[in-house]
């Protein structure tokens, strides 16, 4: 089972976001979906540990 296919709920959701654009914001991510601030943050950082985003600047991520 690939760890893509794990992710599940808000996580799953930001993480489709993420994937969907070539470099997406946490302010963006915020505004399309209404999560809490904290919430996204919590699971970008899950996603980057898990090898599946990658960090751009600051702020901003990528799918890998």
């Amino acid at each position: 089972m690939k760890m893509a296919e794990r992710i599940r709920g808000e996580k799953k959701r930001i993480y489709e976001i993420i994937k969907s654009k070539e470099n997406v914001s946490l302010k963006e991510i915020r505004v399309t979906t209404n999560i809490n601030q904290n919430t996204i943050r919590s699971a970008v950082v899950g996603l980057t540990n898990a090898g599946l985003i990658e960090r751009v600047g600051k702020g901003t991520y990528k799918a890998k």
